[in-house]
This record gives C-alpha cells, sequence and structure tokens, in this order.
C-alpha cells in the first residue's frame, strides 16, 4: 500500500461535447388550478327526463245484441314419467310372491308324480355285478390301555422296590457281644506345675459398659422431657398472644380524620372567551337571494 500511486484515467472530451447523455429531462409540473369544493352549496337538481307520450287504447263498443260467449282454450296437458320408490318396493314384493308361488306348485307337482318300481323277472342278468374289493390288511397300532399298563407296571414295579429298601433298612442287627474283661485305666503323666496367671471377670467389663449405658439413657430422657416441657411453654405463650391479638382485633376503633393538602385556587390572567356566531347558513342565504 505504501508503493501504490494512484493514475487517472484519460477524460472522454465526447461525454463534455454532446449534451444528450440518455437522461430523460425533468418536467416542470403544469399549476394547480384551484376549485371550489362546494361544502356548502346546494346541489342543483337532476334534470327529468322526458315522459314518454300517453296514448289511449279504447276498448272496442261490445254488441249488446249477441250474448257474450268467453273462448275456453282446450288444452292438453300430457303429465311427465315418474316413479315413486314404494312401486319399485311393492314391484320387488310381488316378483318375490309369484317366485315362491312358483316353487311351490312344483313342488307339488313333483310330490304328486307317481313312479313305479319295475317287476323283478328273476333273470340273473338283471343282477348287477359284484364288485371286487382286495382283502384287509391290518396296519399296527397301539391301544391307550398298553400306555396306561405300561404306566401301572412302571409304578408297581417302583413302589416295590422302595419297600424293599424299606424293609432291608428296617431289618433287626444285633450289636457285637460285649467284653467282659476288667479295664486296667491307664495312669496319667505328672504335668507342670502351674504357674498363676493374672484374670480379670468379665463382669466388670460389662457392669462399667450398662453404667455408662445408663448414664447417656438418663440425659437423653431429662434432655427429651426438657424439651416437651419447653414446647409446651411455648405453645401456652403463643396461645396467649393469640388471643390477646383476637380480643384487640374485636376492639372497634374509630378512624382518623384525613387531611389533604389544600386547593389553593387563583385568578386567570386570560381574558373570558366571546361567543361568535359561526353563521353556518349565511352564505346558503345569499346564495338564495342571488337566484332569480
Amino acid at each position: 500500500m505504501r508503493g501504490y500511486k494512484f493514475k487517472a484515467n484519460p477524460l472522454d472530451r465526447k461525454i463534455l461535447e454532446n449534451r444528450n447523455l440518455g437522461i430523460p429531462k425533468v418536467q416542470k409540473p403544469k399549476p394547480t388550478v384551484p376549485y371550489s369544493p362546494a361544502i356548502t352549496k346546494p346541489k342543483p337538481p337532476r334534470p327529468k327526463s322526458p315522459s314518454p307520450p300517453h296514448v289511449i287504447k279504447a276498448n272496442p263498443v261490445p254488441d249488446y245484441k249477441e250474448p257474450y260467449r268467453p273462448v275456453i282454450e282446450h288444452r292438453l296437458i300430457e303429465l311427465p314419467m315418474f316413479s315413486l320408490p314404494s312401486k319399485e318396493i311393492s314391484k320387488k314384493k310381488s316378483q318375490e310372491i309369484e317366485e315362491m308361488i312358483r316353487q311351490e306348485k312344483e313342488k307339488m307337482e313333483k310330490m304328486r308324480e307317481f313312479k313305479a318300481q319295475p317287476l323283478p323277472t328273476g333273470s340273473p342278468d338283471c343282477l348287477p355285478t359284484r364288485p371286487y374289493y382286495p382283502p384287509t390288511h391290518p396296519k399296527p397300532f397301539t391301544l391307550l390301555t398298553n400306555d396306561r399298563g405300561e404306566k401301572y407296571q412302571r409304578k408297581f414295579y417302583e413302589k416295590v422296590r422302595k419297600e424293599q429298601e424299606y424293609v432291608k433298612e428296617n431289618r433287626f442287627h444285633a450289636q457285637p457281644l460285649p467284653n467282659f474283661e476288667p479295664k486296667i485305666p491307664r495312669k496319667p503323666e505328672c504335668p507342670p506345675p502351674t504357674e498363676p496367671i493374672g484374670f480379670f471377670f468379665f463382669t466388670d467389663t460389662r457392669m462399667k459398659k450398662r453404667h455408662i449405658y445408663d448414664e447417656r439413657r438418663r440425659f437423653r430422657e431429662k434432655e427429651a422431657e426438657e424439651q416437651r416441657i419447653a414446647k409446651i411453654r411455648e405453645e401456652e405463650v403463643r396461645n396467649i398472644k393469640e388471643i390477646r391479638r383476637l380480643r384487640a382485633d374485636l376492639v372497634h376503633h374509630a378512624q382518623p380524620i384525613r387531611y389533604y393538602t389544600p386547593i389553593n385556587i387563583q385568578p386567570s390572567d386570560k381574558k373570558p372567551i366571546r361567543p361568535i356566531s359561526p353563521m353556518i347558513g349565511e352564505k346558503r342565504r345569499k346564495y338564495m337571494r342571488q337566484i332569480p
């Protein structure tokens, strides 16, 4: 940036010579023509449209010699084709009834027809041929009774085995014969002399622990009793204060008279306003007077 030098481009002289640069000139607006808004002026009446000329059409003179005969026009009214849903329903029902009657008739006719069986001739030719059936081969099958029998046999053998084991366990076994020879006791060896060792009773230790436990228990009971008494006293004091507050609230106290800052009304420096007529209908009256 330090070694940068600004170099301007050469000026085009045609721009200065040619005044028309392609930019349209700003046209001066036309002067505003004032016109009256005609707010209070009466609107002129609309011109009446010319009414068409009234043409009088007189009725022909009646002929009193002949009596009056009205002209009656005989018209033939053709009704459009239409169908009601009830007609379709009745038509469908009638068709169903006819179909049922037809089926009943066919059934009765079939029952009335008699078809006699042909008389037997006794010849062997009329007998039908005997069909040949292959011999029946039995297939292996199992019955439920066999399964039940096998289960019963297994249970029975198991029961017999358990009974045998029970009898075997409860069988009488004789004890061996006692030895009636006198038993000579063995002379014990001479032990070393006894050395006295210091000892202490465990009852002393338990007595000390019990004493410490009793002291702690008495301290806890005393502390709990003091807390209970303090809580009862606090509750009594709270109840007394609450009763006093309620009694004080029940006593009627008059509200004090309130004093506010006074308002100093000072006279105004402005002159009183004088009413002036707007003369709303004056222009209309002048306009009406000017009309001849």
